[in-house]
């Protein structure tokens, strides 16, 4: 099959000549030993419009290929299709699946040698393309591309094992045609990349890396992924680890929830499902009514399958079918990549951009993406992964028109319910009330979500009678309100009734009221503050409810509602008369005060509204957990009101969402309450609100959309200081030191406003001070900064005293006090640490190393400048400040002896700046290549780097950088 078809039996040739034929036993090649439908063979014979006596004919094509084929017979009849019976090692593709899985066995125990023999044995059972001669668009569509790209897999595992082995001569003419042949496939230019740098042909390997780029920019508009952008790095920087491994930055993720327990049935539709995502991609639609188990069922496959898919498993709840908001596709895109070792900073706003990305991300892997509860094939078709090697299974109430495999799931056989039954009461109880059983199911429909309510009312019983809830259910007492007409729902409403009926008042009570919750779990303090009451209280009515299986553990101290539970929980607060409005700000007001008390932890130089209650550990924690939850309330608020909540909901956890990395969903979350500040005609707000939005673009290191969402507002009242400050810190970033002055300035007269905290003169002081700082001007900086610095140590603003400090240990290390600037700069780090500002923290080190370094202690400041480039390349950091760590990282490396490297570096810290428009850090970076280069004893490129860093560095008013330029100009010629 492996090329073109060819049948061999007893040494002799059999001729299959007649094309639809070939089609047939093609297809029942493909899955040699099981039963293939009929209606799979009339599809592949025929594609989508048959003809009407398709059916009649099939038989007779069998037929005849029974006879070609000989005696014995191969082929039989099932109940449902055909099957052809192989002995083993009777097919190449067999032999080709069990080679390549000996030698990933043998690669993986390091025995490399013996791996490099399996491998290349189960290529030579290649001869060309797959199914060459067999004439079947629905083949060539479906199975050939992941015959194809299994085939590309084990090249490239083989190419891994030679690269093991050192043998990157032989490799490299390999990848130059493969790279030739699939430009698009970014592992191949990466092992090549490695190759030549291993044979010491770096121009080479930066030249590939080149190649790579401009095929991906013409062919799909996109950038390299971060794993080919860290080898290039690690070319650039002379990383020893290259010659080690084969690079390969990709670290296997898995998503997926812990299977649910005491799942029963289903097995024609698992053995179905199992045998398409095992035998290659596949995108494969489970649907059915609510209730049925779709999410236990798909991640049951998933976990069945995952060795399959080594490089991860995907997996998330798109809640289409849920009273919370449907999860944007911008927010699942950018979870994706950030589980996929996407840093932050790397992924778009743009949904287009992110979905470009999230392909290019998945290129050339085994991924399993699991798309749990999806409402529309729009929902859906962005998520899809585009390439041969990964598979898709979607769940979702409704028939999706995708091009995929389609499993209806339907109501337990009744032994099968039975079964989940007795399992969960025991072995008396199944022998006991044997016939009760069955009535049960019956009476819960067969449904799996019924069944497990119904359990939670039985399960834990001293005496378990079925026969007496028996009776209950089969009264049907149910409030005519929720009577529905949905047979797929009776079932299940009338067992929600009775485990409804068994509550308490208290907890009955708080069932309901969680029907409001916004997002897609809640905490126990969060169930507090609905219920207006102690957390002692809401945790025992909790664990009442989780007992009753009408709520789910989803973490510690987490639950949540199926989504089924969550409209009958509503449905019940309307019907009992429950002043929802006062529930649902209870918990509102409950989420914006937390997340004030947060602010007031991590940021108190802002003005503290009380005494803190939390360590600052603890108030990460609660942000993070609370996260998904306070997006849904703002996204909720800005919809239904009450509108001011939307916004001050941002403005409250706006320094944590810009400092850790959630730009797409903060983005987002921002625009709904910017649109609710319009909708108010709130111009305060609204102000607010841009400003928001320009410090994510400033995090995103997009510098000119910052300003165009500064240029849109119209500050007025408090929100005035903030644009002034973020608008001076902008222009002073792009080099426009007259605007940035101004915006400074106007800080400062605004810190003389009788409203004003310390924490604006502060925020003037320092910005002043760094101006002052990047024009050379290092006398009035220090006095600024030290002036800054003091003022924020009497406000306790450890945010704004860290930033003081820092800058203030710069202008000493320009100065050449190396001392007190290493102690400026590591009292910043510790005060950053308490807070989590990781990007502020990665620049810090930066900033440290250099000190360390001019200060002699080379070593310590190795170690520094690495930690920093670590911190910013694994958490996320702007372009900018990724070009100061390069530029520091460089620095070290002179210093050490190791010019080439520094030079590369440097030349990174370039390409950086220049990115994101950073001037100040273009105009340094020339400058430290100046020194690299001669140290390297490349005069003529010193001299180019001098006059380049001394024109602009002029033009820019970089005081610092033109006089060192200058004097290196007067050196070099």
């Amino acid at each position: 099959m492996l090329g073109s078809l060819v049948v061999r039996r007893n040494g002799r040739s059999v001729p299959v000549t007649a094309a639809k034929h070939r089609i047939v036993l093609a297809t029942l090649l493909l899955d040699a030993n099981r039963s293939v439908p009929a209606s799979d063979l009339i599809r592949r014979v025929w594609g989508d419009t048959p003809p009407d006596r398709a059916a009649q004919t099939l038989p007779v094509y069998v037929m005849r290929l029974r006879r070609a084929l000989g005696e014995p017979p191969l082929i039989h009849t099932t109940p449902t299709g055909y099957r052809i019976d192989l002995p083993p090692g009777a097919l190449d593709l067999h032999r080709f699946e069990a080679a390549a899985e000996e030698g990933a066995k043998l690669a993986a125990a390091e025995d490399f040698t013996a791996a490099a023999e399996s491998y290349e044995r189960a290529l030579a059972c290649w001869h060309g393309p797959p199914l060459a001669d067999v004439p079947s668009e629905s083949l060539h569509e479906t199975e050939v591309p992941n015959l194809a790209e299994q085939r590309l897999r084990v090249i490239s595992e083989l190419t891994d094992v030679k690269l093991r082995l050192d043998r990157c001569d032989e490799v490299i003419a390999d990848l130059r045609r493969l790279t030739a042949q699939h430009p698009l496939r970014e592992r191949f230019w990466s092992q090549l990349m490695v190759a030549l740098y291993r044979v010491d042909r770096q121009a080479d390997a930066l030249d590939a890396y080149r190649q790579a780029s401009t095929a991906l920019a013409r062919e799909l508009g996109v950038d390299p992924s971060d794993s080919l952008r860290a080898v290039h790095h690690a070319i650039l920087t002379g990383d020893p680890a290259l010659h080690q491994p084969a690079a390969n930055t990709w670290a296997p993720v898995s998503q997926l929830p812990a299977p649910v327990g005491n799942f029963v049935g289903r097995g024609a539709e698992l053995g179905r499902v199992t045998d398409l995502l095992t035998r290659g991609s596949a995108t494969v639609a489970v649907c059915g009514p609510p209730g049925v188990g779709k999410t236990a069922f798909a991640i049951s496959v998933a976990h069945a399958v995952r060795d399959r898919y080594p490089d991860g498993q995907l997996y998330v709840n798109l809640r289409g079918h849920s009273t919370s908001p449907p999860l944007p596709t911008s927010a699942v895109l950018a979870r994706f990549l950030r589980a996929m070792g996407v840093r932050a900073d790397h992924i778009p706003v743009d949904t287009g951009e992110l979905v470009r990305g999230y392909q290019a991300r998945l290129r050339g892997r085994r991924v399993l993406i699991t798309l749990d509860n999806a409402a529309s094939v729009e929902q859906v078709l962005p998520l899809l992964p585009g390439d041969a090697g990964c598979s898709v299974l979607v769940t979702s109430r409704n028939e999706l028109r995708l091009r995929a495999a389609t499993v209806r799931l339907d109501v337990l056989r009744g032994d099968e319910a039975w079964k989940l039954l007795a399992r969960s009461l025991g072995s008396e109880a199944a022998v006991t009330q044997f016939d009760a059983l069955g009535e049960l199911a019956r009476l819960c429909g067969y449904l799996p979500l019924a069944l497990r309510i119904a359990l939670g009312n039985l399960v834990g019983s001293s005496h378990v009678d079925v026969a007496s809830y028996v009776e209950e259910l089969r009264g049907g007492d149910r409030l005519a309100v929720l009577a529905v007409d949905n047979d797929d729902t009776a079932a299940v409403r009338r067992a929600f009734d009775l485990s409804y009926a068994a509550l308490t008042p208290e907890a009955a009570r708080l069932f309901r009221l969680a029907g409001l919750l916004p997002g897609p779990d809640f905490s126990v303090a969060g169930a507090a503050a609905l219920l207006d009451a102690p957390e002692d209280v809401a945790r025992g009515l909790l664990e009442d409810l989780a007992s009753a299986h009408l709520v789910q553990r989803v973490g510690a101290d987490r639950f949540a509602l199926h989504d089924l539970l969550h409209d009958y929980a509503a449905d019940r607060a309307s019907a009992a008369g429950e002043d929802l409005d006062a529930a649902r700000r209870r918990l509102f007001d409950w989420y914006l005060r937390t997340s004030v008390e947060v602010g007031d932890v991590l940021y108190p130089e802002l003005g503290a509204s009380g005494p803190p209650r939390l360590a600052p550990d603890a108030a990460r924690a609660w942000l993070e957990a609370e996260r998904p939850s306070v997006l849904a309330a703002t996204e909720h608020c800005a919809a239904h009101g009450p509108l001011p909540l939307a916004w001050q909901l941002i403005d409250a956890v706006g320094g944590y969402f810009g400092s850790h990395g959630h730009h797409v969903e903060f983005v987002h979350a921002i625009d709904a309450a910017l649109g609710a500040a319009r909708a108010a005609g709130d111009h305060d707000a609204e102000t607010l609100m841009l400003v928001w939005l320009a410090a994510e673009h400033r995090n995103l290191g997009n510098l000119r959309a910052a300003q165009r969402y500064l240029r849109t507002a119209r500050p007025s009242g408090r929100t005035v200081w903030l644009h002034a400050g973020l608008d001076g810190v902008v222009h002073l970033e792009l080099g426009e030191f007259p605007a940035a002055f101004a915006s400074f300035e106007r800080l400062m007269a605004l810190s003389r406003e009788e409203w004003a905290g310390p924490h604006v003169r502060i925020g003037a002081l320092a910005g002043l001070g760094a101006l002052r700082m990047m024009r050379g001007e290092l006398e009035p900086a220090r006095s600024l900064l030290a002036e800054g610095l003091e003022l924020a140590r009497a406000a306790d603003g450890v945010n704004l005293e860290a930033a003081c400090a820092a800058l203030l240990g710069r202008c000493l290390t320009g100065a050449g006090d190396h001392g007190r600037a290493v102690e400026l700069l590591r009292e910043a780090l510790a005060a950053w640490h308490r807070t989590g500002a990781r990007h502020a923290r990665a620049e810090g080190m930066a900033h440290l190393a250099t000190a360390l370094c001019l200060g002699g202690e080379h070593a310590e400041a190795l170690r520094t400048a690495q930690r920093s480039l670590a911190l910013v390349q694994d958490l996320g950091g702007s372009p900018r400040i990724e070009s100061e760590v390069h530029n520091a990282l460089g620095l070290v490396l002179r210093h050490l002896g190791k010019p080439a490297r520094a030079v590369a570096a440097h030349l990174r810290a370039l390409e950086l700046a220049t990115s994101s428009d950073y001037r100040y850090g273009v105009a340094r970076s020339h400058v430290h290549l100046i020194h690299a280069l001669a140290a390297d004893g490349r005069r003529a490129e010193a001299l180019r780097h001098a006059r380049v860093g001394h024109d602009l560095a002029t033009r820019s008013g970089f005081g610092e950088c033109a006089a060192a330029a200058t004097t290196a100009l007067t050196t070099l010629t």
